[in-house]
């Protein structure tokens, strides 16, 4: 039933190491926990201009933590610049405050 079996040719060192070097090539880019005042700029400028606003689009938008993009959004309420429309246990959705 099992017929004959194949083998598998092993690569040589060289095709090994390759691959290795191949993957510390691709580095992911890694969120900031710091804002840079230059960023920090920026979102005060154009979050209120947006319709409705979530931590989601802030984090992944502008490569920061997602407490950090909560933070930032929590302090614009206090500042008058935002105001919460909704509240869940995942998600706050803020609005420009008229």
């Amino acid at each position: 039933m099992g017929g004959a079996k194949k083998t598998v040719a092993k690569p040589a060192k060289g095709a090994a190491s390759e691959k290795e070097a191949a993957k510390k090539e691709i580095q992911k880019s890694v969120a900031t926990s710091v804002v840079d005042p230059k960023v920090l700029d920026q979102i005060r400028h154009e979050v209120p201009k947006m319709t409705c606003v979530t931590p989601y689009q802030i984090y992944s938008k502008y490569n920061l933590k997602y407490s950090v993009a909560k933070d930032l959004l929590d302090n614009m309420v206090s500042e008058g610049m935002l105001r919460k429309a909704k509240k869940t246990r995942r998600v706050s959705i803020y609005v420009p405050a008229s």
